[in-house]
């Protein structure tokens, strides 16, 4: 059976998964974070890598320019990974300005364009094998994200791609113009605060916080207000403060995808856990570094 995001089954010991697993890591798909590492986050030639290395998809950010042009960009100001002149809202910048601006890598300017989504859809085309896992950023209208999800269709052809947002309103509009495909709706657990800058504010947000709770009647309302086929794409603290999310989420046919702001390791040491207590590993993780670096973590 043919597993893309227009197809779901649940696996023995696995959620359901979005694409062929390549990486062989415990039956769950490995996604490289922004690309590979060497380039800058984002930019074509970080993706291009992590199409070519050993990764089962590449995740990616999306932002909308103010003409309506659909980007790869993951903050919604220029200034640390883009330079456009004086940092300003990405949604100031239109497909002119985004031509002449260039990647940073380490907060040096390179030679490198920023690049925009048909140019990703163009490179996602040629690896049918390995997902497109792209974030809507940009909190946009219905009509905007139609558009982008006709350049996707249109652009990747092959289907091995979806789309995530930390917006349910997002999610509806997508579900609106793509009804078959998978789509992810990213919780943010607000303990994370301070790793978006620490300053008096997010450390204040930070020790007051509590862990999201995703427990089964929270799925189903996620599975009903969006529509199936959906998962959730959560931090690795969230999943250690859920414990029965992984067996939830099996029971609802939700895949369950993990990440880690606090690293590989500290992602690796969630998702171990989780399959002592479930017996489940999650359908797929988003790491920071190599595919195998991280599955060696997992033995």
């Amino acid at each position: 059976m043919d597993i893309t995001p227009r197809s779901r089954r649940l696996l023995a010991g696995a959620l359901a998964l979005p694409a062929a697993v390549q990486a062989g890591c415990m039956g769950m798909q490995v996604h490289a974070h922004r690309g590979a590492d060497g380039a800058p986050e984002n930019s074509l030639s970080a993706l291009r890598a992590a199409y070519e290395g050993g990764w089962d998809g590449v995740e990616t950010d999306m932002q909308e320019l103010g003409d309506g042009t659909w980007v790869i960009h993951h903050d919604a100001l220029t200034g640390r990974v883009v330079q456009a002149g004086a940092p300003q809202p990405v949604r100031a910048l239109d497909a002119g300005d985004w031509r002449a601006a260039r990647m940073k890598l380490r907060g040096v300017a390179t030679s490198e364009a920023p690049p925009f989504v048909s140019q990703v859809a163009d490179l996602a085309a040629r690896h049918p094998g390995q997902a497109l896992n792209a974030e809507i950023k940009a909190v946009a209208g219905c009509a905007d994200i139609g558009a982008l999800a006709a350049e996707l269709r249109g652009g990747v052809g092959h289907g091995n791609w979806f789309m995530t947002s930390v917006s349910d309103a997002n999610l509806r509009c997508a579900r609106q113009a793509d009804p078959e495909g998978y789509l992810g709706l990213i919780v943010l657990d607000p303990r994370n605060a301070e790793a978006l800058g620490s300053n008096r504010l997010t450390r204040a947000l930070s020790s007051r916080a509590r862990a999201p709770r995703l427990d089964a009647a929270w799925l189903a309302r996620v599975r009903d207000e969006i529509g199936a086929p959906v998962g959730v794409h959560v931090d690795a603290r969230t999943l250690d403060d859920n414990p029965a999310l992984l067996t939830d989420a099996a029971a609802a046919r939700v895949p369950v995808f993990v990440y880690a702001v606090a690293g590989d390791a500290a992602l690796a040491t969630s998702v171990r856990r989780a399959r002592m207590r479930t017996g489940y590993w999650p359908s797929g993780v988003v790491v920071d570094g190599a595919a195998a670096a991280f599955c060696a973590r997992l033995d």
